[in-house]
């Protein structure tokens, strides 16, 4: 039975390889040079050049992350020695290539989701909770529920809080993000990957998704592996690349919470004239806090929902190929079980949850309920790209010998390595899609 499945897996992993190999041959010459560097992360050790980021779709927002093997987890030993020593072992993992949000989800995007949703009658609103219509799901809080979301309910439609639309939104719930996911892939007409009554993530479907734990901080670390690096843009802890708490941004002249614009931090001189920030500070110089991928604030500014539920042992026998998280949570000491974050943020944690190996169960926002929603905690958006083969760091193909773990996928607590389908089927059935369709053309 293992010897199948491993066989299995082999043939799958295989044939992606010989897609990637094939597209390869077919992008020789000086075009297939430009695509290549394009597309490819650095493998050197020193932070990116400024603008030179991989190229994504500009219709969604996303870019593409070549996927690849990496060593996963604390290169520095420095989990153990802040909060919890989860980050271990460092093991190997090879992923799929993905594409991925190169900014967090915002204020001005959630609100169209939750507008559609109400008017769809999808959902619940009462004194700003918002339920998943009939249930006691929450999906977020929005004024006048909380006073520290920007998003505002005035009794027949959301608003964003003038100036914060390109602010993350904050105050969401994981339902709520994978919510919004299954939205944005009906919009795209593409498959929703979320059961919303079992909450179940389907990856074969060619919708979005929140990122597993791998895909999020192989993104994070944005091709430096060689040798690897504690935050996205190297080792030094430099408060001007990412809003950390007392990081003395111009917004914490303000009321909570003290988000940033995404994509604040990329090295140039903002001015309070053009984005109208609190307080009289008229310039703030801000460093280059992209990675080499080009994504922004992969290091702080709001807490990132992952898929995965948190355990703090899953690291030592997890699959090794497009691990998915274990499938079931560990029980905090309130015996709940609690989903993943990463990335930091502006309201605690300082540069240490900000690290990119960095887990934390969202228990550590507070003993409220397993997946509370709060002002310091959003996500940014996945989908994969089906049809490119997994790269090591050097950009060579390894083969599937040099990755496979004895009796990682074969355990009844971890996820099997997924099997995507080549082609998603391409059904414009409401059952298929759930209870979103597509817009009319």
């Amino acid at each position: 039975m293992k010897s199948s499945r491993r066989q299995t897996q082999r043939r799958s992993v295989a044939r992606a390889l010989l897609t990637s190999q094939m597209g390869r041959i077919s992008r020789i010459g000086l075009i297939g040079l430009i695509v290549c560097s394009a597309f490819c992360p650095p493998s050197r050790a020193e932070p990116r050049v400024s603008g030179a980021i991989a190229p994504g779709p500009a219709s969604d927002g996303t870019v593409l992350i070549p996927g690849g093997t990496f060593q996963m987890g604390d290169h520095h030993d420095l989990g153990g020695r802040e909060h919890r020593n989860d980050e271990v072992p460092i093991h190997e993992v090879t992923l799929e290539p993905y594409h991925v949000g190169i900014h967090e989800t915002t204020n001005a995007e959630y609100c169209r989701f939750l507008n559609a949703a109400s008017a769809r009658g999808l959902i619940t609103v009462l004194g700003g909770n918002v339920f998943k219509n009939g249930t006691e799901t929450l999906y977020c809080e929005t004024r006048p529920a909380v006073a520290y979301s920007h998003l505002v309910w005035d009794g027949r439609r959301f608003n964003v809080e003038t100036g914060k639309d390109r602010h993350p939104v904050v105050c969401i719930r994981w339902e709520g993000a994978v919510a919004y996911c299954n939205w944005l892939s009906a919009e795209k007409e593409l498959m929703p990957c979320y059961d919303l009554n079992t909450w179940a993530c389907d990856y074969t479907r060619n919708g979005y998704r929140l990122p597993t734990e791998a895909e999020w901080e192989f993104a994070g670390r944005g091709g430096l592996h060689a040798p690897y690096r504690v935050y996205p843009w190297g080792d030094d802890a430099d408060s001007t690349r990412a809003n950390w708490p007392n990081s003395r941004d111009p917004y914490e002249a303000g009321p909570y919470p003290w988000t940033t614009p995404v994509g604040f931090y990329n090295g140039e001189l903002r001015k309070r004239s053009e984005l109208n920030w609190p307080g009289q500070q008229s310039t703030y110089r801000t460093g280059d806090g992209v990675n080499g991928y080009g994504l922004h604030d992969m290091a702080g500014n709001v807490w990132e929902w992952c898929n995965d539920w948190y355990t703090n042992t899953y690291y030592a026998a997890g699959p090794s190929v497009n691990p998915e998280g274990p499938l079931r949570g560990r029980p905090m000491p309130d015996g709940k079980p609690y989903r993943v974050l990463r990335s930091g943020n502006w309201y605690n944690g300082a540069q240490g949850h900000s690290r990119v190996s960095n887990r934390d169960p969202a228990h550590f926002r507070g003993p409220q309920d397993p997946n509370h929603p709060y002002y310091h905690v959003g996500f940014r958006i996945v989908r994969d790209a089906p049809g490119d083969g997994p790269r090591s760091e050097s950009g060579q193909a390894k083969t599937i010998g040099a990755v496979s773990r004895s009796g990682g996928p074969d355990r009844d607590d971890f996820r099997r390595t997924r099997r995507r389908a080549a082609s998603p089927p391409d059904s414009r059935d409401g059952k298929r899609w759930g209870p979103w369709r597509p817009r009319p053309r």
